[in-house]
């Protein structure tokens, strides 16, 4: 998959007004999205930081699951 580089825009600007957990539910978010590869192509793209990634991945829900 590739990202436009007006996605990249947003994605990389909604990010930067995030911060702590909504930042790294947002990340996760994304990756999933973005399907097998996902986190791989969100640090390359993006330059997000794939421990950053894993850590919004492995996070609790808000609604008190305990990850995935």
């Amino acid at each position: 998959m590739e990202l436009t580089d007006s996605l990249k825009k947003l994605l990389s600007e909604t990010a930067l007004q995030l911060k702590g957990a909504a930042k790294r539910r947002f990340m996760d978010q994304t990756v999933l999205e973005l399907g097998y590869g996902g986190q791989t192509l969100a640090a390359q793209e993006l330059g997000w930081n794939r421990t950053t990634i894993r850590k919004g991945i492995c996070a609790p829900d808000l609604d008190g699951d305990d990850g995935r």
